[in-house]
């Protein structure tokens, strides 16, 4: 289990949260969700150690991140960062298996068990058949499980993820967000993943977390989580919720925007 107690996080500036308090469930799918600028990668960073709490701790299995080794906790914990780029005229297997990287050492080299790890990893992700392809010849969303795939290759229990379905087509965000799903009830991962798509959210995640200025105000099951009030407080969008008749997940329907921006005006010349 990774919690975030009472923490205050930045960028050197003014704090972004200030006393950010969250647990991830175990074997879940959580989802961070909140409008832009409200801090969810920026938690998500911090679960990651990648951002130190000026105030409050990061716990992971009851231990504090800041006193683990690089190595040990990369065997704990796998990053898929918001943009990733791979070096030129790499391939689809020799970037997988840089996923295997925390378990090296001078008494430990490549062995039967990355192998094992890397082909496993590529075929969970569908990658397999592109695994002699430059990564760089691929579509956006084949290099997006490529990624996947290589956070998979370190065999961690825990993934988090920043923004996994940016720039994908539907089919693409689907294909994600079903394989996040299953790597929780076929694989017993636990898997975290900021997203900007609300009802996409409700319908994959096992657990949500809702993010406003700074500060956690809803987690739980979507279904209690979901409401229009929330939406309206939090999103400032006017929307109607209802349950899925199939699924029983909650479904979003915009209705109109609550904010007062002004409009773009176009002129009639």
């Amino acid at each position: 289990m990774i919690q975030i107690q009472n923490a205050t996080v930045g960028y050197g500036g003014p704090p972004v949260s200030t006393g950010i308090t969250l647990e991830i469930p175990e074997n879940s799918v959580t989802m961070i969700v909140g409008p832009n600028g409200c801090g969810k990668s920026t938690a998500l960073r911090t679960l990651a150690r990648l951002l130190t709490p000026t105030t409050g701790t990061v716990l992971l299995d009851g231990a504090d991140i800041r006193s683990m080794k690089t190595k040990e906790l990369a065997k704990r914990l796998g990053l898929l960062a918001q943009q990733s780029s791979a070096p030129d005229g790499i391939r689809v297997a020799e970037l997988v298996a840089r996923g295997r990287y925390p378990h090296q050492s001078l008494l430990r080299r490549w062995s039967e068990e990355d192998d094992h790890a890397v082909a496993d990893a590529m075929a969970i992700t569908g990658v397999a058949e592109f695994s002699a392809l430059p990564v760089d010849q691929l579509s956006g969303g084949q290099r997006q499980r490529v990624w996947i795939a290589m956070v998979l290759a370190q065999k961690t229990p825990l993934l988090l993820l920043d923004e996994p379905t940016t720039f994908l087509d539907l089919a693409h965000q689907l294909d994600v967000l079903e394989l996040c799903r299953a790597l929780v009830e076929e694989r017993n991962r636990t898997v975290v993943a900021v997203v900007h798509d609300l009802t996409q959210a409700a319908r994959f995640a096992s657990h949500l977390i809702v993010m406003h200025e700074g500060a956690v105000v809803a987690a739980g099951p979507p279904a209690e989580v979901v409401t229009p009030d929330l939406i309206c407080d939090v999103f400032e969008v006017e929307a109607k919720v209802g349950l899925d008749a199939e699924t029983g997940v909650p479904t979003v329907i915009p209705l109109r925007t609550l904010r007062t921006t002004p409009r773009a005006k176009k002129s009639l010349r």
